[in-house]
């Protein structure tokens, strides 16, 4: 298979040994692909496309724009995208942020 890529990015991959390359680009593949299951799960559960703002997300929370059991089965989806259980997702989500 042959694909393009910009000069920069062929930078980053000629940067790695020849026999790794299909590896990083399958393994980068395989996380954008769960990023962008994920994304559409918290869509499905109500969730909107928001800038990281964490005072923002607190206030909508709080307006009750997403309600209780879409947070619940948005964190559930997650969970099972992660393949982690779902307390572990809820308490990182329930973590203050370092922001």
């Amino acid at each position: 298979m042959t694909i393009s890529v910009p000069d920069d990015v062929a930078e980053q991959l000629d940067a790695l040994p020849a026999r790794q390359v299909s590896a990083y680009v399958t393994e980068t593949l395989r996380r954008r692909r769960k990023s962008d299951d994920m994304r559409a799960a918290l869509r499905a559960a109500g969730h909107g496309e928001y800038p990281y703002d964490p005072e923002g997300a607190v206030r909508r929370l709080a307006s009750r724009q997403v309600t209780p059991e879409m947070r619940e089965a948005a964190i559930a989806r997650v969970a099972e995208l992660l393949e982690r259980p779902v307390d572990d997702v809820r308490a990182g989500f329930d973590r203050p942020s370092a922001a």
